[in-house]
Parts: C-alpha cells; structure tokens; sequence
C-alpha cells in the first residue's frame, strides 16, 4: 500500500473517530447496578405534583402516610445577593417548613426563545415535615453582607432552621426533633432548553466510591444508594445537590419518578448543605467532596483538558466578556503552543511536495517491484527528511483538545445562552442562519460558520495535496466535516474555523520560506 493511500486512510479514520466521539462523548451513561444495596428503614417518600395549598398533604417523618395541613401559613420571602445584584429569589413556608420558591434571576429561562423569565425549581415544596411551623423571621429576609437564618419550629418544640450565606446559591438546613430522611421531590427541576427531550433531560447521580447515575424511568422502587459523598438531582445546566454535614458520609435515597420530571432523592442526616443553581465548576469545586464531578468534562486525559481550557478561558481570559472572543483566543493560544511542532510538519509536507517528481520516478522505475520501490521511497524520505504521514501529525494532536472543548461547550454553564455576534445567539448550539423547519438529513438549517469553516478546510486541504491519490481526500474530507460542523456547538465550529484560518497563513509562510531557500 502506498504512502498516500495511507495518508488518505488515516484522514478517513479521524473524520469516522470524529464522528463516532461526538456522538457517544454527549451520550449519559447509564446507572452501574453492580454495587451492593443496603437495607434500610423506609425513607420519607416526597410528592410528585403541586396542588392547592388548601390541599397540600406533606408525607409524615414515619414514612409516606400523608396528613391534611391547614390552609393558613406564612410565607418567608428570602433574597440573597452577590455583588450588588439578586443570585437567588427565595421562599420558605411554615406549611412543613419547606422550600417552595427558589428563583434564580441571572439565568434566562429557555434561552433565545423570546422569553423574559428567570430560571426557577417551582415544582413540589422540597425538604418540608409534617407539621405546621411557626416564625419569629421578618417577611423579607435579605441575605447580603452576613449570614441569616429562618427558624422554623412546631408546636412540640421540633425546629428547621435555614442557614444562608451571602454569595452562596444554597443554603444549610439543620432540623432537631424530627427524625427521617430530608427530601427533593420530584419535578422541581424544569426543562430549561428549546428543543430538549423531557425523557433523556434528568437524572440522579451520586458520589461514593465513584460517580453513579439514574435515569428518572430507570427508578421503579425506593432504592437506598448506600453511604455517599452527596447526592444531586439534575438537569444539563442546574441541579439541586445534598450533601451531609454531620458525617463525611451518610445514606441516600432514590424515589419512584415519573419519566421526564427530575428524580426524586432524599438524604439521611440532621444537617445537610444544599446546593440548588447552575452547574458552576468553581461554585461546585468549592464544596468540596468532588462536587465539581457533577460537570462532565468526559474521559480522564479529555477532562483534564478540559479543565485547562475552563481554567484558561475563566482566569486568563477573564478580562474578556465574549465567550466568541474567548474561543478566538484560546484558538490562537493552541496555534502558539503547538507552533514548532505543526511548523516541522508543514515543512516536511511542503518538501513532499518538491520531491513528487523522484517518487513519480521511483514509481515507475520499480512498478513491477513493490519492495524495492518500497525501500527506494524510503530512501528517498530520508535522505530528504520528509514523512508521508506527517501531516497528519498536528491534526491527531489537535483531536484531545478538540473533544475537551466539545465537552466543555456542552457542560459549562457559562456557555448558555452565551451570544458572539449577529444572529449567533448560543455558542452552546448549532449555529442556524437559514432554518429548514423541520430537519433535513438531521440538520436543522444552514450555518455560516460551518460554510466558512469547509471552505476554509478545502482551501487548506488544496495547499497539501499534490498527488492525484489524495483527490478524494481534497473534495470529500471538506464536505463530510463541513455537515458534521453543522450539527456541533457554534463555539466548536467557531474554534476550527479560526485554527484552519491561522493554519494557511502558517502553510503560506512556510511554502515562501522554502521556495526562497531553493532559488524558485
């Protein structure tokens, strides 16, 4: 087999690879089973739908047998604030002392579909008792330069208490005389992005001994998950996560929920941190537990890249208010740091290209013997110090970085929503200049940036090739990338496009660099 047809099929490959990852790197993996369960007593089985205050039944702490609550209560409005501006719109009731507001204003609900309203885990009221509570906390609690606290208690002394943190999305809730298991019920977390499938939207997921996960349809009984770390209940871009304080570890719950509502979880202890907003790796990190596994940045050497491309694009690049801008630079960022690396293979691609007459000749010379027009070739690369497949070099490379990026993209809450310029409104997205309406061969509509991209690849494609082998490998590998590209977030199609730009001003130099040297 000749060198360029291994070229040709190395190029094939990487384009399938390329493929095949961006399919299976997005998809959930699904729960591992093989952990062994313990028993348990039965845990507080939480609702599964909002109803009428008049009628609101709250599971009792000795198990799922409901009681009536009167229709009367008070509700605590709480506000906590970062930096001058609203992080989290609150409130707490003394109808089972339970959570049953919990808005977040910095985060637009469904973005680009023209609605105003913030994000917002207005489903069942999460963590509530029993009982009917009372307070001695002002109607409005303002949660801004020091810590505040709503206590809540009941008739026979039992007390909640909730702890809020300036600057914190979250809060600790600590109860005495009132033994059970603290819940999230199901359906608080709301489906925050057009187009989402509900069924394939939530799942639990867990951390002991390693991260573990559950679909909602996946959860037909009340299963405890044995000693954990913490437990969340979550979406793509929010969750709600527990985490005890009393013990570094203790039992956790998953409960019968309904496909398409966010999983029910409950967790076993007297005082637990609640985390409830974006999926934020520094807010998460800063938990602790490896809390910050929640955002997936994929396979172990993907994740680490992808955390320094968070870590590049968050601290370094700070300072920059636009996400397109950020993805511009960390382009140019990867240009410099592989620099002498792709500068060596484009050398050695411009002099395959100057050497293409000896081959040719080679070739014909011994065409009746591939051995020895093998070992002539040979020869040949060396005594010229070029390598066939050294093109292929800073594309395999560029391939980690690549899918780090993807997951970064598709996990980092930062991106949502995040505009560049013009009609590119969510880098998190495909990019949609012209829709079709319905899709057409999977695709929604037609990008811009992934035209400009393809042209930009064939335009490249064409200063390597030069043997009438690879022809199909010009035309076909533009074509396959640019319909893969359409279907990719904007900001990933955005960061190619640039890296192929910056690549053919680099090819560019380099060919004039040699054609002086040789006197052409």
């Amino acid at each position: 087999m000749s060198d360029q047809k291994k070229l040709l099929i190395a190029a094939g490959l990487m384009a399938v690879i390329l493929f095949l990852s961006w399919q299976f790197l997005g998809s959930k993996d699904r729960a591992d089973r093989s952990g062994e369960t313990r028993e348990e007593p039965a845990a507080d089985t939480p609702g599964t739908g909002a109803v009428a205050v008049a009628e609101e039944r709250i599971a009792t702490d000795g198990g799922p047998t409901a009681v009536p609550l009167p229709a009367e209560d008070r509700v605590i409005t709480v506000v906590i604030r970062a930096e001058g501006r609203d992080l989290v719109r609150a409130a707490v009731t003394t109808l089972g002392g339970a959570v049953n507001s919990w808005e977040l204003p910095g985060y637009e609900d469904l973005p680009g579909a023209g609605q105003s309203g913030a994000v917002s885990f207005d489903g069942t009221p999460w963590l509530g008792r029993g009982r009917v509570f009372r307070t001695e906390a002002p109607d409005t609690v303002v949660v801004e330069d020091e810590e505040r606290s709503v206590t809540l208690v009941a008739e026979d002394g039992a007390t909640i208490r909730y702890d809020f943190t300036p600057g914190f999305c979250g809060f600790r809730v600590t109860t005495e005389g009132l033994p059970g298991t603290m819940s999230i019920s199901a359906g608080v977390l709301p489906v925050s992005e057009q187009g989402a499938d509900p069924r394939n939207y939530f799942k639990a997921e867990w951390y002991a001994d390693k991260i573990r996960s559950r679909k909602p349809g996946d959860i037909p009984e009340t299963e405890s998950v044995g000693n954990v770390r913490w437990i969340a209940t979550r979406s793509p871009y929010f969750a709600i996560l527990l985490m005890p304080e009393s013990f570094d570890r203790a039992y956790a719950y998953l409960y019968p929920s309904t496909e398409g509502m966010s999983p029910a979880i409950g967790l076993t202890d007297e005082s637990i941190t609640v985390y409830a907003g974006p999926l934020d790796y520094a807010a998460l990190r800063g938990l602790g537990r490896d809390a910050h596994r929640l955002v997936d940045f994929g396979w172990p050497l993907i994740r680490e890249i992808g955390r320094l491309i968070f870590w590049f694009c968050n601290s370094l690049l700070a300072f920059v208010g636009n996400w397109g801008v950020k993805i511009i630079l960390l382009s140019i960022a990867m240009k410099l740091a592989m620099l002498p690396l792709t500068t060596k293979s484009f050398v050695s691609m411009q002099k395959m290209k100057l050497v293409q007459p000896r081959m040719k000749e080679i070739q014909e010379r011994y065409r009746k013997d591939p051995k020895a027009q093998q070992e002539a070739l040979q020869r040949l690369y060396r005594e010229e110090g070029v390598s066939p497949l050294g093109g292929c070099l800073p594309l395999l490379l560029q391939m980690p970085v690549f899918f780090a990026l993807y997951r970064v993209l598709a996990n980092s809450v930062q991106l949502r929503g995040a505009g560049f310029f013009l009609w590119v409104t969510d880098l998190s997205r495909p990019e949609i200049l012209i829709s079709f309406g319905s899709p057409v061969l999977g695709l929604d509509g037609i990008g811009l940036l992934a035209l400009l991209m393809g042209v930009a690849m064939f335009v490249q494609q064409k200063m390597t090739v030069s043997d009438q082998n690879q022809k199909a490998m010009l035309y076909m590998m533009p074509i396959l990338m640019t319909y893969l590209f359409m279907r990719f977030p904007a900001g990933l199609t955005l960061y190619w496009f640039v890296n192929n730009i910056l690549t053919i001003g680099h090819q560019e130099m380099i060919k004039r660099k040699l054609e002086r040297a040789s006197g052409r």
